[in-house]
């Protein structure tokens, strides 16, 4: 059976055939997901209510896609823009996410000592990448998700050498922030 392809997915939905939605959600829901998570700085409550919110959307601009587009790349766009809508609207409020429940004592487990470390740099990771400025964080997760700089200048709508800047001052200051890692 021949693959189908992303545009042929949404005419089938625009004629009602709700099963090609099925197909097309499949297809991209943990790739956007992840880079709105990553973008929100694992702030899970948060990233949830925007992928929903990004959904809702690329649903109703489907008759806008244009066939010479990715339609991930189209996806994370709109996904880019409901995120900065967020942040402009809140950006002088705090937002907790209380959607997790961390276990305060974990019982004794060798594997939890031996991947302490690990789990350590990972969180710091994270931290350092929320502290870096929205549009370095963004271009780092776009790389992160695979794409090129030649769509994340289009999603930023910036040209390439603007892209590639932003994801070298990003390193950089990854590299600045993770430094005590290096001594260790």
């Amino acid at each position: 059976m021949k693959k189908e392809t992303d545009i042929t997915l949404i005419e089938r939905y625009l004629a009602n055939d709700l099963s090609a939605f099925d197909l097309l959600y499949e297809k991209y829901k943990s790739p956007v997901y992840a880079y709105i998570y990553r973008m929100l700085s694992g702030n899970k409550a948060l990233a949830d209510d925007i992928f929903q919110q990004a959904w809702i959307k690329i649903i109703a601009s489907f008759e806008k896609y244009r066939d010479e587009e990715r339609f991930l790349h189209w996806a994370m766009r709109i996904s880019h823009n409901l995120a900065i809508d967020h942040f402009r609207k809140y950006k002088n409020e705090v937002v907790h996410d209380f959607s997790e429940n961390p276990q305060i004592c974990p019982s004794f487990d060798y594997k939890f000592w031996n991947n302490l470390d690990r789990k350590e740099l990972s969180d710091e990771i994270e931290k350092c990448i929320g502290k870096l400025p929205l549009e370095q964080k963004d271009v780092f997760c776009l790389r992160q998700d695979e794409l090129s700089f030649k769509e994340i200048s289009e999603i930023h709508k910036c040209s390439i050498n603007t892209a590639l800047g932003r994801m070298q001052y990003a390193l950089r200051n990854l590299q600045n922030c993770l430094s005590r890692w290096r001594r260790l």
